[in-house]
């Protein structure tokens, strides 16, 4: 068996479309769900295999109905679904949550031969822990959920904690967008800089405890030094953060262009205390590096009157062009290559893990 990681992005798509060295990935399909048909189409569209036709609507009554179209009896189905809300139609969690789960029941009432499910963004993710004496786990509600429904095997990405692997039992593959984000900056922010005058120009930030450890990830591929914060919030009132200060030692900010990294960004309340707290203490200017950009309420009116946040550099897991046309800051990097490969892998049996190496 081939070594996947000597193979470039354009050779694994070449390959993934050569359905005749893997007999398997001619029995594979995609079902796209409606929280982010454009990354459904990149993904199907890498791979070479098809979109299989389905209906999905709602009655009147808001009920969602779901048809599929096509035969997919002893099929592969890799199904597409981001699970945040959208905030161009209205689309809530809770509505592409209840829609998954319809559809994975379809495929099983189908006899389809397995279902992965792709959430590049898992919902609920942040109610992980019981932090109140008679509080629920959300996060691990939907594991249940979807496990119980019947998928084989689940995609994420960032996940905001990673113990949710651990909800489950069945394989939870938590894909990490560093070397997306690496390749994004290598060509764009940090081309034709020595390593020495990357350090002299940028620092990376952890906006609080919880990214702490990812941001280390970060440190250590990037060779930068970083800076960790502490945010503390007003919990009487809803998505408001007191303020954020610096916890370890700040003088290495100084003159410098900062880069918070963060797995997501909802409110942008957190981003922006960070932001205002970095520029205090010396930061020239700053960078936001999110995984998951859901903005949410008052964020992208929060972001363009910050004058201190140069660009928002966001993956595509959600669904961002109407924010990118609402706010100029904001920039996308494409993970559906990523995806692909992954996919690829599940298909013919390759090394997840040597994705990362």
């Amino acid at each position: 068996m081939f070594s996947l990681t000597k193979y470039s992005d354009m050779e694994i798509i070449k390959l993934a479309k050569d359905l005749s060295k893997h007999k398997r990935l001619s029995n594979m399909i995609c079902l796209n769900g409606s929280s982010h048909p454009e990354l459904g189409v990149r993904i199907s569209g890498l791979l070479g295999i098809p979109i299989i036709d389905c209906v999905v609507e709602n009655f009147s009554n808001t009920e969602i109905r779901v048809e599929i179209r096509e035969n997919v009896r002893n099929k592969d189905v890799f199904l597409i679904q981001t699970g945040s809300f959208s905030n161009y139609d209205a689309r809530s969690v809770n509505d592409n949550l209840m829609e998954t789960m319809i559809m994975i029941d379809a495929c099983k009432r189908s006899a389809v031969k397995s279902i992965t499910l792709i959430m590049p963004c898992y919902p609920y993710a942040r109610q992980d822990k019981k932090d109140e004496a008679r509080a629920p786990i959300s996060a691990k509600l939907v594991a249940n959920m979807l496990t119980m429904a019947g998928i084989d095997r689940l995609i994420v990405m960032d996940l905001h904690a990673s113990q949710i692997q651990g909800f489950f039992d069945i394989p939870v593959d938590n894909i990490y967008s560093i070397i997306l984000l690496k390749q994004y900056l290598d060509k764009t922010m940090f081309k034709g800089l020595s390593l020495e005058e990357l350090r002299e120009k940028y620092i990376l930030v952890a906006p609080d405890a919880g990214a702490t450890k990812r941001t280390l990830k970060f440190s250590e591929k990037m060779n930068l030094n970083m800076v960790i914060m502490h945010k503390e919030r007003n919990y009487k009132k809803k998505n408001t953060v007191n303020k954020t200060v610096l916890i370890s030692d700040g003088d290495g900010i100084v003159g410098k262009t900062a880069i918070i990294c963060d797995d997501m960004c909802d409110t942008a309340g957190t981003m922006v205390k960070a932001v205002e707290t970095l520029v205090e203490n010396g930061a020239k200017n700053v960078i936001c590096a999110i995984t998951h950009g859901i903005f949410s309420g008052p964020a992208l009116e929060r972001i363009n009157n910050c004058p201190h946040i140069l660009k928002v550099i966001v993956s595509n897991s959600l669904p961002q062009r109407r924010n990118m046309k609402m706010c100029d800051k904001i920039e996308m990097f494409d993970i559906s290559p990523l995806m692909t490969k992954i996919i690829y892998c599940i298909a013919t049996g390759e090394s997840i893990s040597a994705l990362f190496k």
